[in-house]
């Protein structure tokens, strides 16, 4: 029973690792595209509404990330109170 539960809480962090990894991957990927957005609007237009706009992007991208990495060290956490096992 427990080395069940051993090996189903090992597949719950290789799934949260691949979760993460994917995230993190997505949040540099819209950072670097709202990056580039920025500097582009900032040099067509300083008044216009679309950087503002982009920056706004580029803090959900950003806030994105974080909330998916606490998720992931939340079910990583779950998961370890379900079944801790010896290191």
């Amino acid at each position: 029973m427990a080395k069940r539960l051993s090996k189903k809480v090992s597949k719950l962090e290789k799934k949260t690792d691949q979760l993460r990894k994917k995230a993190e991957k997505k949040g540099k990927e819209l950072q670097s595209t709202t990056s580039d957005k920025i500097d582009e609007l900032t040099e067509q237009d300083k008044n216009s509404k679309k950087g503002l706009v982009a920056l706004l992007l580029a803090g959900a991208g950003a806030a994105a990330a974080v909330v998916l990495k606490k998720k992931r060290d939340q079910e990583l956490d779950e998961a370890l109170w379900e079944e801790p096992r010896s290191i």
